[in-house]
């Protein structure tokens, strides 16, 4: 009989990378005759099944592999699909921009409706027409609750607002047939969560949760119940791990997972650990099975933790659709989240400094993120705007980095960056800061790429000089790079590595002894 193999994380959506790339690859890979993956998420998204069929389309999801919400898991257990008369008439009504007996502002994508001068209600529409929400007031023009819409056509969320300062109080969700299954309370003057109540229709009694950790921590407890033989748990998303820890050890084994670097800046051994990650360092010395993604963090995890033969070494796979593009010589990449830790603006800076001397540098910045407009001012300020572009988000990755020159990395910190590893495996060599753990540990001055000294704009820049200005050599360190990655991430090793992980949580898991 197979084994469930579930993967914790906080979200999935189609339009991310990193964590979420890593388990979509792993489920796939680990989907056979022993193992069942299952993704877990514990976000709300009304559109789940949306997600999970657009990541089976474009083949990143495996078509056995499903993920699991735990908003959904309840709304499906506590209903049928079918849609009552009552709920559909309501949502029917809803939807209509021009009701009877309103009085309707039409503005566009949004409208405001009045009874007999009185503002009662606002609609908003997204882009493809489907209704958003439905806002309601009182007398005195306050919003006293919100109503947010399934595209199946019936009301799935309710949040009701304080009259005091139009903060929400509460939040309910709802089957199909208007069975309210999950109540939030929310404190309205500090938004702190406060309650949680879930409701069975089939019995009156109501289970009560302080937070959002236990109610959490009691879903992961019913679906390990449930499972005929001992899932694994392989804990993906750094905010999960509590979660995972508080289930009871006899109804799952565990494996915590770290994907990036464990320590507070400046990043390196004994600068200590990140609060969100604490989880994951408590459970080392208990035995857990745990992964990191190189050697080098691992051996500063022995030394500061203790060395309990629980931690496992495995670099994330990577794979190519191999595009068939030509390589520009004058552009290079970035593939990252626009964020402050990101450091984006020093790359822009280095082409600045460069521009005069190579009018043809090229500088393509994937990505979405906060620091958006403050990049794009940047580029403005730097009369940049034919040489940076900021192209957002995309998923074409082989491509943009078969057809650059090298991919840059100014990050603060990195575990192992899946953006470097898929830029060796097409041929691109990578230019990033000499940060811990995945740039130190693989990247070879002037063999597969170029480290400089972290956060040296003007080494950075120099190091872009060397790529554009030398391309048979470009192309050398890009073949080393290819020919590291073939070696080091392949798939059959990475699915030996991890079965032997899985195989020693069932196994050994938290019994062992200090070694």
């Amino acid at each position: 009989m197979k084994k469930t193999l579930f993967m914790s994380a906080w979200d999935m959506d189609v339009e991310k990378g990193g964590v979420n790339k890593v388990m979509l690859r792993r489920s796939y890979l680990l989907k056979n005759k022993k193992y069942q993956p299952v993704l877990l998420t514990m976000d709300y998204k009304p559109n789940y099944k949306e997600i999970q069929n657009e990541l089976r389309a474009t083949g990143q999801l495996h078509l056995d592999v499903k993920i699991l919400n735990i908003f959904d898991y309840y709304r499906e257990k506590f209903a049928t699909d079918v849609i009552s008369e009552v709920e559909r008439q309501h949502f029917e009504k809803s939807r209509q921009k021009f009701e009877d007996d309103y009085w309707v502002e039409d503005a566009g994508d949004h409208a405001r409706y009045f009874f007999n001068g009185r503002y009662v209600k606002y609609k908003r529409w997204n882009e493809d027409g489907s209704l958003r929400v439905v806002d309601y007031f009182d007398e005195n023009r306050v919003r006293i609750s919100r109503e947010e819409f399934h595209i199946a056509g019936y009301k799935i969320k309710e949040t009701l607002f304080h009259p005091a300062n139009n903060k929400k109080n509460q939040e309910r969700y709802f089957t199909p047939n208007g069975f309210c299954f999950i109540t939030f309370w929310f404190n309205y003057t500090t938004g702190a969560l406060q309650r949680i109540f879930l409701f069975d229709p089939k019995f009156s009694k109501a289970l009560d949760f302080k937070n959002r950790q236990e109610f959490q921590s009691y879903w992961l407890t019913e679906l390990c119940r449930l499972e005929a033989v001992k899932p694994i748990i392989i804990v993906d998303g750094a905010v999960t791990a509590d979660r995972v820890a508080a289930v009871d050890d006899e109804l799952v084994d565990k494996v915590f997972v770290l994907h990036g670097n464990h320590l507070v800046a400046p990043y390196t051994k004994g600068s200590g650990f990140r609060k969100a990650i604490q989880p994951i360092i408590d459970a080392i010395p208990k035995g857990y099975a745990t992964v990191v993604l190189t050697d080098a963090q691992r051996q500063d995890l022995h030394s500061e933790v203790g060395n309990r033969g629980n931690i496992h070494v495995i670099p994330n796979t990577v794979y190519s659709n191999e595009p068939q593009v030509d390589k520009n010589p004058f552009q290079l990449a970035m593939v990252c989240r626009l964020v402050p830790a990101k450091r984006v603006e020093h790359a822009i800076k280095a082409i600045h400094s460069l521009i005069e001397d190579i009018p043809e540098i090229q500088l393509t910045i994937y990505g979405i993120g906060d620091e958006e407009e403050n990049l794009q001012k940047l580029i403005a300020d730097c009369q940049l705007e034919a040489a940076v572009k900021l192209m957002g988000y995309t998923n074409k990755t082989d491509e943009i980095y078969r057809s650059s020159a090298a991919l840059v990395m100014t990050s603060e910190a990195e575990g192992l960056s899946l953006c470097m590893q898929e830029s060796f495996l097409n041929g691109t060599p990578v230019i990033s800061y000499d940060i811990n753990y995945g740039p130190a540990q693989y990247i070879v001055n002037d063999v597969n790429g170029y480290l400089v000294e972290n956060g040296q704009i003007d080494a950075l820049a120099e190091a872009m000089k060397k790529i554009i200005l030398d391309p048979q050599h470009a192309s050398k360190l890009g073949a080393a790079a290819q020919k590291l990655a073939e070696e080091q991430f392949d798939e059959q090793t990475y699915i030996k590595r991890w079965e032997d992980v899985l195989n020693f949580a069932a196994s050994k898991g938290p019994k062992l002894t200090i070694i």
